[in-house]
């Protein structure tokens, strides 16, 4: 699965996909889930999601959502 075959259209699917990382899978279906991801932390929309991810019940979600702010800390300032 390529990266660019995933296609987000709810913060629902960015929390699912952040649960994917965390199961079994081929190294090829984990690699562009986590293209797909970091895609997304560096967007212009990367801020509202990693607020949006902090405010989930899911440790590992909001775990993203911490590292998706230091992603734009990094990368936008």
């Amino acid at each position: 699965m390529a990266a660019n075959d995933i296609e987000i259209t709810s913060i629902n699917e960015v929390e699912q996909l952040v649960k994917r990382l965390y199961l079994p899978g081929t190294p090829w279906e984990i690699a562009g889930i986590q293209e797909t991801l970091q895609r997304l932390q560096r967007s212009p929309d990367g801020w509202q999601l990693a607020d949006t991810l902090l405010s989930r019940d899911d440790d590992k979600v909001r775990f993203f959502g911490a590292l998706t702010f230091t992603v734009k800390l990094n990368s936008d300032w």
